[in-house]
């Protein structure tokens, strides 16, 4: 993921991570999560108000995905994300 990310890049990775954690790559779809969150609260991502705030609420769901993750070391450190959007 690039500083040039755009809102349909990130919508991509959104999926990609979704996916990943359903297939259970676990790490790969935090970092994908991980990266997407730090894109997400960046004022300068060139992102619109109403797509900054769609990309929030479906980060903030990816995020909520790890509550049930089987690993709790990636689970700590995910969930931990949220605070950002605090």
């Amino acid at each position: 993921m690039g500083t040039n990310m755009t809102y349909k890049d990130a919508k991509d990775f959104l999926y990609i991570a979704e996916n990943a954690y359903n297939i259970g790559a676990f790490a790969e779809s935090a970092e994908i999560v991980r990266n997407l969150a730090f894109f997400v609260i960046d004022k300068g991502n060139g992102l619109s108000a109403e797509e900054r705030q769609t990309l929030t609420e479906e980060v903030k769901r990816a995020i909520g995905r790890f509550t049930n993750c089987p690993d709790e070391a990636i689970w700590e450190d995910t969930c931990g994300l949220i605070d950002l959007f605090r």
